[in-house]
């Protein structure tokens, strides 16, 4: 198989014998009166129509090539007899990727097919690099998002949610503009950042030599023009957070904000069920989507609990029981589900509100599957927000989908002196130990001290909306260039290298031997079900004597031992970074049949799975963080 070397040498030579014939590869003209979509409609009528050539076959007197234009794709049959002979020429000079204009007359062919039956054609672009397979050329998940462009050329799922992406953004600002909301645009650079509980980018500008903070949210700035009397605002954009990367967080996302004049939360619950139900059934004409194989029902009205009403509901446990902060710890440690290492985290905290939403956060989200709405949250946890009637609580609501957060809504405090105190209580948080505690704005309180009216703020991750919509596993697949590390950091290998790739295989430190290796054969099986051959060597061996051997996997094949608590630490750890992994539930041992563990494993909950063994692969530097500490089996 040639090289891409030697491929693009052969395109750089025929673009050379193109310009001896006279013809610019590259014209700035071009001749296109309809869209290929526009095209398929036309039977018996001449086109001009542009694309890229996708498919190319045929020789001697007859071609077909396969153009496309983004709206969609046809047949080009070019003919000896029915082509100018001075275009026909250029037919063996054509590749690949190459972009063309055809003009002719759109019929069938004898197989039926709608086609253009070309009279002429130029090159509008010689592409000099040839495009990746379309099967086997883009399966790394990495160089799939590294060359976003390839991917979206080549693979109509991705592209089909770039669209929906789009319109679901378009719809939102429509709904909104229809109703009379003044679309803005606010700071990116802001010398306090706030509106969110994040930890910013920081930047520094030469000229003022002031610090600046790419923006964790707009929310502030919406606010000040409130205070200015535009009474419905708001606005579609990027915001930046300095945090992890996962299947469901990206450091630059783009976020939905609008504030309501006049209005509380309860306006602004409706106002969100109102959007996107209206987006649902705008861009894809239907409220329910299968997600991830499970139906997702976004019609109003959604579920609605208050947040202690949620614990109460999927943990058994009542937290307006809990009389101080004592109390509380003692009960969050008897809650099944939440890791060993988070109650490091809950030693910091000072107060049950803080303590409420921990147990929130770590038991009860992942359980809200359902499009739901999680309302009157802790004073201590929501520093902008208007107070309850009830002064432990405010009105602020998020909505959940899938486990997932969609966004952050509240009542504004638009009393100056008590947010004043909220801003010194945060501070105290962040003496304390809390990175992401909320800035102290002082600009901002100036603004509301000239007096800022009741108002709703509502807010809608638009990534993740779009995730749920079109089925997308990861944040990745729903942004066009998700943020990566760059590539010159990511160790690239021209030749095979062992250390590149490995398999890891963790398996229960108290399983005895003939067990772990009953799981270790099954799940080593699995994951040769799914893994591709690219972890394969040599298929076929020979030993001296001329006998074959089947070939075995190139990469190194690591087995270390754990406790159940870090092998279910490792389960939740891949799951949430998108890595490659196969469990082996204690199940497994348990049931005789397949009918049986099927029964098994679906009446399994996520928090009570006890797992035997775990296989993970892939990138060495992405399983670095997994194994740390553990020994060899």
């Amino acid at each position: 198989m040639a090289t891409i070397d030697e491929l693009t040498k052969v395109r750089l030579e025929k673009l050379v014998a193109l310009r001896k014939m006279g013809v610019d590869p590259y014209p700035s003209v071009v001749k296109r009166d309809h869209t290929i979509l526009q095209a398929l409609q036309m039977d018996g009528s001449k086109v001009a129509i542009v694309g890229r050539i996708m498919g190319l076959r045929g020789h001697g007197k007859i071609f077909f090539i396969d153009l496309f234009d983004g709206s969609g794709k046809i047949q080009a049959v070019i003919k000896t007899d029915t082509c100018s002979p001075d275009d026909f020429k250029i037919i063996e000079l054509l590749d690949l990727a190459d972009f063309i204009a055809v003009q002719g007359l759109v019929g069938k062919t004898q197989a039926g097919e709608v086609s253009v039956f070309v009279e002429n054609l130029q090159i509008l672009t010689k592409a000099i690099r040839p495009l990746p397979d379309k099967w086997y050329g883009l399966k790394d998940v990495e160089e799939r998002f590294r060359k976003r462009y390839l991917d979206i050329l080549l693979n109509d799922e991705v592209r089909s949610r770039m669209i929906a992406r789009s319109r679901i953004i378009d719809a939102i600002a429509d709904f909104l503009t229809d109703r009379g909301y003044l679309q803005v645009e606010t700071p990116t650079l802001q010398p306090v950042y706030g509106g969110g509980f994040a930890r910013p980018f920081s930047t520094h500008h030469n000229s003022l030599d002031t610090n600046f903070y790419l923006r964790i949210s707009d929310e502030m700035y919406l606010k000040r023009l409130i205070v200015a009397g535009i009474e419905k605002v708001f606005e579609i954009t990027k915001v930046f957070r300095n945090e992890g990367v996962d299947h469901d967080h990206n450091p630059e996302f783009t976020m939905f904000e609008a504030q309501i004049a006049y209005e509380d939360y309860s306006f602004g619950m409706n106002l969100i069920e109102e959007i996107i139900e209206h987006v649902a059934l705008s861009v894809f004409g239907k409220t329910k989507f299968s997600y991830q194989g499970v139906e997702l029902n976004f019609g109003r009205p959604w579920t609605r609990y208050k947040v202690v009403e949620a614990i109460k509901q999927f943990t058994g446990v009542n937290p307006l029981a809990w009389k101080s902060v004592d109390d509380a710890k003692e009960a969050i440690q008897k809650i099944e589900g939440i890791a060993e290492d988070k109650f490091v985290e809950l030693k910091k905290m000072r107060t049950v509100g803080e303590c409420i939403a921990f147990v929130f956060e770590e038991v009860v989200e992942e359980k809200l599957i359902q499009p739901t709405i999680i309302y009157d949250y802790p004073v201590e946890i929501s520093p902008l927000a208007k107070k309850c009637d009830d002064p432990r609580y405010t009105q602020r609501f998020e909505m959940f989908a899938f486990g997932s957060e969609l966004g952050n809504n509240y009542t504004e405090l638009n009393d100056p002196i008590d947010l004043k105190q909220r801003f010194i209580e945060e501070k105290k948080r962040e003496e304390s130990g809390f990175d992401e505690a909320h800035q102290t704005d002082y600009d901002y309180l100036e603004a509301i001290e000239h007096g800022f009216p009741p108002t709703c703020g509502i807010a809608i991750g638009i990534d993740r909306l779009v995730m749920l919509l079109t089925d997308a596993k990861s944040i990745k697949e729903v942004i066009p260039f998700p943020t990566l590390r760059p590539e010159k950091q990511v160790k690239k290998m021209d030749k095979y290298d062992y250390r590149e790739k490995k398999i890891i295989v963790v398996v229960d430190e108290a399983l005895e031997k003939g067990k772990m290796s009953n799981a270790l054969g099954h799940i080593a099986f699995s994951a040769g079900r799914y893994l591709d051959n690219s972890w394969m060597g040599q298929e076929i061996l020979f030993d001296a004597d001329g006998v074959t051997h089947r070939g075995i996997a190139k990469y190194p094949f690591i087995v270390l031992s754990a406790s159940q608590d870090q092998l279910k630490n490792i389960v939740e750890k891949a799951r949430l970074k998108s890595i490659f992994s196969v469990e082996f539930p204690m199940e497994m041992l348990e049931t005789g049949n397949d009918e049986a563990l099927v029964k098994a494993v679906s009446k399994l909950k996520k928090n009570f799975a006890v797992y035997q063994a775990v296989l993970l692969a892939g990138k060495t530097y992405e399983l670095a963080d997994f194994t740390v500490g553990l020994p060899l089996y």
